[in-house]
C-alpha cells in the first residue's frame, strides 16, 4: 500500500510541475483515499487552486496546516504560504497578510530554506504592486535571491531575480533591471525551470517591465517565445496573465481584433480569480473606449472597481467628453495612489494630466507633467516614451511658442509612425492639424487631418475634432469662448486678441455649432457650457 501511495504522490507532484491540474487532483485524491497525509492534502489544495476551486483549495490546505503545525515548522511555514496564496485569490488581503506573517514567524527558527526565498518574493511583490515601493521591493527580492542560493533552490532564485529586475526597472534603474529579467527569462524558456507556474511568473514580470518602459521591440520578442511555451500546455488558464500584457502590445500596434480576442480569452480563463480578471477587464475597457463603445467601457469598469487603472480609463473617457475637471480629479487620485517612486506607472497619468491641465487653463500643471515625462523618457530612451514626451511638449508649447510646438508634434508623429502605433500617431496628427490651422496653413492642416481620419476609420475609432485632445474646440476657439463667458463683447474680444471683428464672429459661430447652442440665448448657453467644461 505504501508503495502505491508513494507512486500516486510522485505522479501528483509531476502533474503539478506540468500544470496538469486535473491529473494532479486525481492522483492526490486517490492517495487520500488510502489515508490522510499532509503531502496529499497540500497537493490537492494546490491543484484545486489552479482549477479555480477556492473552497477545496482552502479546505485542503487548512487541514494540512492543522496536521503539520507543531510537528514540522518548515512544512507548516510552506502551508502558511500556500494559504496566503489561496486567501489572496479567494478571500482578501488581511487574511493573506496574516498567513504570510505566520510563515515568517516559523521560518525565523530555521536555517535557510526554499521557503525563505518564497516568503521574500511574496513580500517584495506586495511592496511593488501594492505599496508602489520599488526600492523596498528590490531589497526584498535581492534577499530572496540570497536565501534561495543558500538553500540551493534555483527555481526560487530565478523567480526572485526576475522580481528584483522588475522592481529595479520600476524604480528607474532600467539597464540593471532588464539585465536581471533577461537572464531569468532566458533560463525559464530554455527549460532550466521545471515548474511551469514559475516560468509563467518570470515571463510575466519581463513583459510587465517592457510595458512600463514601452520597450515594445523587446516585449514583442519575448511575447513570441511565451506563446510558443504556452502552446505546449493544454490548460487554458496557463499564461493567461501574460496574455493580458500581450494584448497591450496588440492594442498599441492597432491590431484591435486580435487584442480583443486575447483579452476576452484571458478574462474567461481567469474568471475564477477576481483579482486577476480585473486586469483584463480594465484593458478591454480601454480598448472599448478607443472604439467609441463608451457604454460598454463603463460597464466593464464597474466590474473592475478597485483596480487603480480604472481611474485612468475614466479620466480618458471624461476628456473624450470634454469634462476636463472630472478627468483631473481621476488623474490626481491615481497619482496619489501610485506615489512618486513608481516612475513608469505614472506615465499614462502624466499624459492625461497634460491634456486635462491645458483644457482647464492650468498651464503650470501641464508644464509640470510634461517635464516629468521628459525626465522619464530621457532616463529610459525608448522610442515610444520619447514620442509621448514630445507629444506632451508640443501640446504645452502650442499656446506660447507655436513653431516649437509644431516641431515637437511633427517629431512625435514620426516616432509613433516608426513604432507602428497608429492610434497614438493619429491623435498627434489631429493636434498638429489644429495647430497648422492656427498658423495659417489650412492646406497642410487638411492633409494631416485626412491622414489621421483615414487611419482611425480603419481602426474603427471615432475621430475627434483637430486641436487639443479632449475638446471639440480649437485652442483659438477656447480662447474666444473664455472671453465670451467673461461677458466681453465681440468688438472687445477682437481688440484684445488683435483680430478683426468678422474673424471673432466666425469663431463664435463655429463655437456655437460645435457645442450645439443657437438662438437668442446662445451666448448664455455657451457661457454655461464653458463653465461646465472647465473653459471659463
Amino acid at each position: 500500500m505504501t508503495t502505491a501511495v508513494d507512486g500516486l504522490l510522485a505522479a501528483g507532484r509531476d502533474a503539478l510541475r506540468r500544470a496538469a491540474w486535473a491529473d494532479a487532483r486525481t492522483a492526490f485524491e486517490q492517495a487520500l483515499a488510502a489515508g490522510e497525509t499532509v503531502e496529499a492534502l497540500e497537493g490537492l489544495g494546490s491543484a484545486a487552486r489552479w482549477q479555480m476551486d477556492g473552497a477545496q483549495a482552502l479546505a485542503a490546505h487548512e487541514r494540512a496546516w492543522t496536521l503539520a503545525r507543531g510537528k514540522d515548522d518548515r512544512t507548516a511555514a510552506r502551508l502558511a504560504i500556500e494559504l496566503a496564496f489561496d486567501c489572496g485569490q479567494f478571500r482578501g488581503d488581511a487574511e493573506a497578510n496574516g498567513w504570510l506573517e505566520r510563515a515568517a514567524q516559523l521560518l525565523e527558527r530555521l536555517t535557510p530554506q526554499p521557503e525563505h526565498a518564497l516568503l521574500a518574493y511574496l513580500r517584495g511583490n506586495r511592496a511593488l504592486n501594492g505599496d508602489h515601493d520599488p526600492v523596498r521591493a528590490a531589497e526584498l527580492a535581492a534577499a530572496g535571491v540570497e536565501a534561495a542560493r543558500a538553500a540551493d533552490a534555483s527555481e526560487n532564485e530565478l523567480a526572485c531575480l526576475a522580481l528584483e529586475g522588475l522592481a529595479l526597472v520600476a524604480g528607474g534603474d532600467v539597464a540593471a533591471g532588464m539585465g536581471k529579467l533577461d537572464a531569468a527569462t532566458a533560463a525559464a524558456v530554455a527549460g532550466e525551470i521545471q515548474n511551469v507556474r514559475i516560468v509563467e511568473v518570470i515571463c510575466c514580470h519581463l513583459i510587465d517591465a517592457c510595458q512600463r518602459v514601452r520597450d515594445l521591440e523587446r516585449a514583442a520578442e519575448w511575447c513570441h517565445r511565451v506563446r510558443q511555451i504556452s502552446d505546449r500546455y493544454g490548460d487554458a488558464e496557463i499564461f493567461a496573465t501574460c496574455r493580458t500584457h500581450y494584448a497591450d502590445l496588440l492594442v498599441w500596434r492597432g491590431e484591435w481584433p486580435e487584442a480583443e480576442e486575447a483579452l476576452m480569452s484571458a478574462c474567461r480563463n481567469l474568471a475564477g480569480v477576481p483579482r486577476k480578471v480585473v486586469d483584463g477587464l480594465v484593458r478591454l475597457a480601454e480598448l472599448r473606449r478607443r472604439q467609441g463603445r463608451v457604454e460598454q467601457a463603463e460597464a466593464l469598469l464597474a466590474e473592475a472597481e478597485g483596480h487603480r487603472a480604472v481611474m485612468l480609463v475614466r479620466a480618458a473617457i471624461a476628456l473624450d467628453r470634454a469634462d476636463a475637471r472630472g478627468a483631473h480629479e481621476q488623474i490626481d487620485r491615481y497619482l496619489r495612489r501610485v506615489g512618486p517612486a513608481d516612475h513608469f506607472d505614472r506615465v499614462p497619468a502624466l499624459e492625461l494630466a497634460v491634456r486635462a491641465s491645458l483644457a482647464l487653463d492650468e498651464r503650470s500643471g501641464g508644464e509640470a507633467a510634461a517635464r516629468e515625462l521628459d525626465e522619464i523618457a530621457a532616463r529610459v530612451g525608448t522610442s515610444p516614451l520619447r514620442a509621448a514626451a514630445l507629444l506632451a511638449r508640443g501640446r504645452v508649447a502650442a499656446g506660447v511658442d507655436p513653431d516649437a510646438a509644431r516641431a515637437a508634434l511633427e517629431d512625435a508623429v514620426d516616432l509613433f509612425d516608426a513604432d507602428a502605433a497608429p492610434y497614438e500617431a493619429s491623435q498627434a496628427r489631429l493636434d498638429l492639424a489644429g495647430l497648422l490651422r492656427e498658423l495659417g496653413r489650412p492646406a497642410d492642416a487638411g492633409r494631416v487631418e485626412s491622414e489621421a481620419r483615414a487611419v482611425l476609420a480603419r481602426l474603427g475609432s471615432p475621430t475627434r475634432e483637430p486641436g487639443p485632445a479632449g475638446s471639440p474646440l480649437t485652442r483659438r476657439e477656447r480662447e474666444v469662448l473664455r472671453l465670451v463667458a467673461g461677458g466681453i463683447s465681440n468688438d472687445a474680444i477682437a481688440a484684445q486678441l488683435f483680430l478683426s471683428v468678422r474673424t471673432v464672429e466666425r469663431h463664435v459661430e463655429n463655437i456655437y455649432d460645435k457645442i450645439g447652442v443657437s438662438g437668442r440665448t446662445a451666448r448664455a448657453a455657451a457661457t454655461a457650457w464653458a463653465i461646465g467644461h472647465g473653459v471659463a
